[in-house]
């Protein structure tokens, strides 16, 4: 695995598709800057901070965030002002109960779920929901471990990426355990696919993972950001198929043939009017998978400043536009498609 950090923006080329115009991250109100005299001021776009590691959206055009260096859930409207869900802005732990006081410890991802959020609590290996101004748990113990059960009966081993079926059904990538789990409406959690730690194609469960993290289903597929093996699958009618990236596990950059193209620890997916946009985190860029070929949609340079996307995560689409949550600039990204 690649270190991460500004080390690694001096190994990237500048790549960026010629069709892609973007758009500076978001900024708050103004504020005042007080200079060496009293009666001097100025003002400067403040910066909102956070860390978008997972992006959901709302019928109405906002984006739910979870927010895992921050230790919230957070809400965006279609003006880009945000609000915090639930959580307690920079105090992680483990407590349920009012919204505004519940304590998460690196929650990564959030979906629908029950007419709430289901956010996977990954350093306190649960699943919660925030509903009605409450957190509850789930499903998980709060201890990490491997059980198919339901409710607080389960347990997972850091659970990371979660995308929701066509039944309501929610996987999530049990990336500690190396295996895709599933969950039902009920609360029963079950494994999915996935068998031990390695990296295989083959069926539901023969196929093997390696700290499996991004999912996205797609007209009736889930997808996989096999982030320990520098790959993408699909899982579709019972089979397990590398799509983009080294069936072997291997890791690189290059783009080229989807089978021919390496990645490096990818966190997360997103497919869109039948093309996949990765986070292909390690390197340090989002990729783009179309007609079978992978290309550099954006990398560290292509901003102009070579800083950002330092480290991409969280990816969404809304409105014509390509959201991606930088984890180490602390930034929300916006690319017009």
């Amino acid at each position: 695995m690649k270190k991460r950090g500004l080390a690694l923006l001096l190994t990237l080329a500048l790549a960026c598709a010629g069709s892609v115009s973007p758009v500076s991250a978001e900024t708050t109100a103004q504020t005042p800057v007080t200079t060496d005299t009293k009666t001097d001021t100025t003002t400067e776009p403040a910066r909102f901070v956070l860390a978008p590691s997972g992006i959901s959206k709302t019928k109405s055009g906002s984006l739910v965030i979870a927010d895992r260096t921050h230790q919230v859930v957070r809400v965006r409207n279609k003006n880009g002002e945000y609000r915090v869900l639930a959580g307690t802005e920079g105090l992680g732990g483990y407590k349920n109960g009012s919204a505004k006081k519940a304590l998460f410890n690196a929650p990564w991802d959030v979906v629908p779920y029950k007419d709430g959020w289901l956010v996977s609590d990954s350093e306190n290996h649960v699943l919660r929901l925030c509903l009605d101004a409450r957190v509850t748990t789930v499903a998980g113990t709060g201890k990490s471990g491997y059980k198919n059960a339901t409710g607080k009966k389960a347990q997972f081993n850091r659970p990371t990426g979660m995308a929701v079926g066509s039944n309501g059904e929610v996987y999530i990538a049990d990336t500690g355990n190396h295996v895709i789990r599933k969950i039902d409406k009920n609360g029963k959690v079950t494994t999915y696919a996935g068998s031990k730690k390695g990296c295989s194609d083959g069926t539901l469960k023969t196929a093997k993972f390696y700290e499996p993290t991004g999912l996205y289903y797609y007209k009736g597929a889930l997808y996989v950001a096999d982030s320990g093996n520098h790959r993408i699958c699909r899982i579709e009618k019972g089979k397990v198929t590398t799509v983009a990236g080294s069936a072997k596990g291997i890791e690189g950059d290059k783009n080229g043939s989807a089978l021919k193209a390496r990645l490096s620890n990818p966190q997360d997916i997103i497919l869109y009017k039948n093309e996949m946009y990765i986070s292909d985190t390690g390197n340090a860029c989002v990729k783009k998978l179309s007609n079978g070929k992978v290309t550099t949609l954006i990398s560290a340079f292509s901003m102009g400043d070579g800083r950002e996307p330092a480290e991409p995560c969280g990816l969404m689409i809304q409105g014509g536009k390509l959201y991606i949550g930088d984890i180490f600039t602390e930034e929300l990204i916006e690319l017009e498609l």
